[in-house]
């Protein structure tokens, strides 16, 4: 009889040992829920190709000096910042693990149909991350979402969404500026027109002040500037407002798809813009295509686009767009494309 309370003492403490180890067990999985960690381990060489997939749809992009670039669409270039934004997402940005195995993939947009799936891989094809994003938190288009690593039933809360980069296009994440960003051109200082019967030969800053010596408390001041056009053979003074609407509007201008490199050119008309660092692009315009579209080349990447007609009309301005008062609403500023896009 003696023997029946330490048995039960002997049960206790198990059952004591048991619980105790249990609770540990889940203070130490909450306590790895709630760590902030990347996804992914840390590259062991420097991205060369971003692989992005959605559906049946797959686009490649690679880095050729320095620059990203989209081979499937004429070398297009990709937005640096967006891919940089991707990458970060993908290899650097911390989120803490939401759950695993029996989660509903679907409910959170991780199943092989909803998915967006971005792959980053290093010289020779070097796997270095291959993750799967899926709904934003708590809805599209938050800048949080969940991801799970592919081959992997670890489902993270990330603290950043990849597919805010993507754009509103498929193929996701070009540059379609004339003057990509890449080029890290500066603010045009000079333009000079070549174009049949057109009377305007060039439109150039000049300097007239010097930015004055910076004081303490004060933000730092910029030099002076006049604008001038060669028109006729007299040269005006241009409205300042005139002409930076007109440089911003090269600086902004967008292409609306692009075409064969190769394909013939009748030219048109010329620009050739050199900004305050000395860096010369040349613009060549040619004739409509045959779906009244204006072909364009850039001398310099050889990509050749088209642009709307109305935006290439204004390539060339008149009298009145530079030395009369620009109307409010401004012929050089054209509203940004609605809609909810495909990401």
């Amino acid at each position: 009889m003696k023997r029946l309370p330490f048995s039960l003492l002997a049960l206790l403490a198990l059952l004591i040992l048991a619980n105790y180890l249990l609770e540990t067990r889940q203070q130490a999985r909450r306590l790895e829920t709630g760590i902030l960690r990347p996804m992914t381990k840390a590259p062991t060489t420097a991205p060369q190709r971003l692989l992005v997939q959605l559906g049946p749809q797959t686009w490649t992009y690679v880095l050729r000096a320095g620059i990203w670039r989209y081979p499937g669409y004429f070398d297009a270039f990709a937005q640096a910042e967006g891919v940089d934004y991707v990458l970060e997402s993908l290899l650097r940005a911390p989120g803490t693990v939401y759950g695993a195995g029996s989660a509903d993939l679907t409910r959170l947009g991780l199943s092989p149909e909803q998915a967006l799936k971005l792959k980053v891989e290093g010289e020779g094809g070097l796997p270095l991350a291959e993750v799967w994003i899926g709904q934003g938190i708590p809805g599209p288009g938050a800048p949080e979402c969940y991801a799970r690593p592919a081959g992997s039933d670890t489902i993270f809360h990330l603290h950043a969404n990849p597919r805010l980069a993507l754009g509103r296009t498929a193929p996701p994440l070009l540059d379609n500026r004339v003057l990509p960003a890449a080029l890290g051109r500066k603010p045009v200082a000079q333009v000079e027109f070549s174009r049949p019967n057109y009377p305007l030969r060039s439109l150039r800053r000049i300097p007239t002040a010097p930015a004055p010596p910076p004081l303490p408390g004060r933000p730092p001041q910029l030099p002076e500037y006049q604008w001038r056009a060669e028109w006729g053979g007299q040269d005006l003074v241009c409205g300042t407002a005139n002409a930076f609407a007109y440089v911003d509007f090269l600086d902004q201008l967008r292409w609306t798809a692009l075409v064969d490199p190769h394909t013939p050119l009748a030219l048109q008309g010329q620009l050739r813009l050199r900004d305050e660092a000395d860096s010369v692009d040349v613009l060549e315009v040619g004739p409509q295509d045959e779906r009244g579209q204006i072909l364009l080349r850039h001398h310099g990447t050889g990509l050749v686009c088209t642009l709307d007609p109305g935006q290439a009309a204004l390539l060339f301005p008149s009298r009145a767009a530079l030395l009369d008062t620009l109307p409010a609403a401004s012929p050089y500023r054209r509203p940004a494309p609605a809609g909810e896009g495909t990401f």
